[in-house]
């Protein structure tokens, strides 16, 4: 019998007897002053079938990353019951993110510098997942003086970041996509380093048409149904 570890903003996580985690995908959405926003940490309320949504693409965009060499915690889903089976890591307590244009939080921060849209070259910053101070940027040598990761951890998860953001990008680009930016989490699996969480809406901005796309419609357009 599993029991829950964590109640999340958009997942809840089981333990299960065998040791592996179970992902359980709600229909919650985060946003900022009343707009979804994939980057933020106040929950707006709920829309119908976005969890399903975001299960479905975290299969999706797993696969993919696999299917090239990238390791991740990904084992098997059970889209019917919007869950995931995966395996249990210690999460690094760091975001990831890669952009690739300038939006969000970068332009909050630099806006006086750069106009929003502004192309950015695959650019990854960290960030603590730490939802009570707003999960501030740190910097790499501040990651190290922490002890969070090594020099080498940083170099890799870099490297894993930018492989996997091109990946994606290139996959969306080919529906008529453009990938703007993408959150992406990591943790220890015994001695491997592997992408841990989720790679869905909630993770990622997408335009089509110069505009964002909900979660809901991602999926739609990517998986077609």
């Amino acid at each position: 019998m599993s029991k829950i570890i964590v109640s999340g903003k958009t997942k809840n996580v089981f333990l299960q007897e065998d040791g592996n985690l179970q992902l359980i995908f709600k229909d919650d959405v985060t946003g900022r002053k009343g707009k979804i926003d994939p980057g933020a940490n106040e929950v707006l309320g709920k829309i119908s079938g976005k969890g399903n949504a975001s299960l479905r693409l975290s299969v999706y965009f797993f696969n993919l990353l696999q299917r090239n060499g990238l390791s991740t915690h990904f084992i098997e889903a059970n889209p019917g019951e919007n869950s995931m089976i995966v395996k249990q890591a210690r999460s690094f307590n760091l975001e990831v993110i890669c952009r690739e244009k300038a939006y969000g939080s970068f332009i909050r921060r630099y806006g006086r510098y750069i106009r929003e849209g502004a192309p950015l070259p695959s650019l990854v910053e960290f960030t603590l997942k730490d939802d009570k101070r707003g999960d501030p940027p740190i910097t790499e040598d501040t990651i190290k003086a922490l002890q969070l990761l090594t020099k080498e951890e940083i170099i890799f998860l870099k490297q894993t970041t930018r492989h996997a953001t091109a990946l994606i990008k290139e996959d969306l680009a080919g529906k008529g996509m453009e990938l703007i930016d993408i959150k992406l989490e990591f943790g220890r699996s015994g001695e491997q380093v592997i992408i841990i969480d989720e790679i869905s809406g909630d993770s990622m901005r997408v335009m089509q048409k110069n505009r964002i796309l909900s979660p809901k419609e991602l999926c739609f357009l990517v998986l077609g149904n």
